[in-house]
């Protein structure tokens, strides 16, 4: 047992996701196991019925085929002793054909022969008897010899038991029943075949079982991949916010020990300039906490859309007026080029919330005297159409290799640069989720020092009145 614990815990590991991974593992085999025993049955159990059936099938049609004979002129012939000269056989012994005899009404052989002599003794006993049924097929075993052909026997010829299949038909002349038809074959391979196929098909399935074991772990340590990144993600998830919600607090409780300590006219600097800072970072907290809260919805499934008509151009025109400033304050031109008028059915205050982050990320990156881009535009492909909004601005780009992370939650390509500009590295991850609960997809292109392109697309929002 110590062995099987060190064995574990070496493949697996000893912690939570390895002790899981090695139940997902050991439920996995068991499984697996099971099927493949249950195929094995079925299989066995077919190939069962399927050999004894063929088998008694071949032996059926042997006995009609030869009943129908004796029903012609061949049954004078046999009484007219035709066939009782040495080599002449009414009918042939074959693979499927060991023996065969016709016995009339009185129990009297009319004729018959048997490919190893000693059969015959032991299958009139058996007909004497009553061992053999008159309307079904009989397995039985008899006494023979290793060598099948008539010959001499010696003192050193091995006997053994072979199993055969017998039936009969009764024999009916001119409507009177005159004689009874008795016919066998050798299925002593079948028998055999039958004993020795659970042997080997245990040992397949004992083959198979470590292909089996190997498959489970493979599946289980695919199976714990999510679940190793999502509480990855929440560990850093966790990890994160309380160092971005401590830092506001701290800064904040200074900023009241300071008030409390410094006893100043209303109208000082000082107090102006704390208040500030306590007003900048209440904000940063609050904006913060509200991301927290919707990224939270959306993981526990409850956010929802109220979607309503409302013209996309104008709210596009209205947003990127109130971004307009901040832009100014860094000396960036913004740009806007959108239709008259475009009408959407959507959630107008998560479109607005979409629009803000991007172009206040594209403004963020932006150095001075370059600009930002937002573009609206509609594109109408019957009987879909799809409206596009892109932010293009000639801010530092982003490194190829981040690219996949920049929608991951507080996650920063420069986390010292970001942290300087106040960011929280959850603005694009709100981005995609907005985007992605829209029914839209939301791409970014970008080098370095070239800027970056965010496109997004939604389908199937255009108004009517635009189709």
């Amino acid at each position: 047992m110590p062995n099987l614990h060190k064995w574990r815990n070496r493949l697996f590991g000893n912690d939570l996701f390895g002790k899981t991974q090695f139940r997902f593992t050991l439920q996995y085999s068991l499984l697996l196991s099971l099927l493949l025993f249950l195929f094995i049955a079925i299989v066995y159990t077919l190939l069962y019925i399927l050999i004894w059936n063929d088998q008694e099938q071949r032996l059926n049609k042997l006995l009609d085929k030869e009943i129908h004979a004796l029903q012609g002129p061949l049954y004078a012939e046999v009484l007219n002793k035709k066939f009782d000269k040495p080599g002449e056989r009414a009918f042939e012994l074959s693979g499927d054909q060991a023996f065969y005899y016709i016995i009339d009404t009185l129990g009297n052989t009319v004729t018959g022969t048997e490919i190893q002599k000693e059969l015959r003794a032991q299958v009139f006993d058996l007909i004497r008897t009553g061992a053999l049924s008159a309307s079904a097929l009989e397995k039985i075993e008899l006494q023979t010899y290793d060598e099948p052909l008539p010959h001499l026997r010696k003192a050193n010829d091995r006997q053994q038991r072979i199993l055969y299949m017998v039936g009969s038909r009764l024999l009916y002349r001119d409507g009177q029943l005159v004689g009874t038809l008795y016919a066998g074959k050798n299925v002593d391979f079948q028998k055999h075949l039958l004993q020795w196929l659970p042997a080997v098909l245990l040992g397949v399935t004992l083959l198979f079982q470590t292909l089996v074991v190997w498959l489970s772990w493979l599946m289980s340590r695919q199976a714990m991949i999510p679940i190793r990144q999502a509480y990855m993600r929440q560990q850093q998830f966790v990890t994160d916010a309380s160092h971005e919600l401590r830092t506001p607090l701290s800064v904040l409780l200074a900023s009241i020990e300071a008030l409390r300590i410094e006893d100043v006219p209303a109208n000082d600097s000082f107090e102006q300039r704390v208040l500030e800072g306590i007003k900048d970072e209440v904000q940063r907290m609050i904006r913060l906490t509200g991301n927290l809260l919707l990224l939270a919805r959306k993981d526990s499934g409850q956010a929802m859309l109220h979607n309503a008509w409302f013209d996309l151009a104008g709210v596009a025109v209205q947003t990127a007026d109130r971004m307009s400033l901040l832009a100014a304050e860094k000396q960036i031109r913004l740009v806007l080029e959108a239709p008259d008028e475009l009408r959407v059915c959507l959630d107008q205050e998560k479109i607005v919330q979409l629009l803000v982050i991007l172009l206040e990320n594209a403004i963020k990156y932006t150095t001075a005297g370059g600009s930002v881009k937002l573009i609206v535009a509609h594109k109408y492909a019957p009987p879909k159409g799809k409206f596009v909004l892109e932010v293009r601005d000639t801010g530092v780009g982003i490194p190829e290799e981040e690219l996949p992370r920049i929608f991951d939650r507080f996650y920063r390509v420069d986390k010292s640069r970001s942290r300087q500009m106040g960011g929280h590295g959850l603005g694009l991850a709100i981005a995609k989720h907005i985007v992605e609960e829209c029914g839209g997809t939301i791409l970014v292109e970008s080098r370095p020092g070239e800027g970056s392109v965010f496109k997004v697309e939604m389908a199937d929002m255009l108004s009517p009145s635009e189709r």
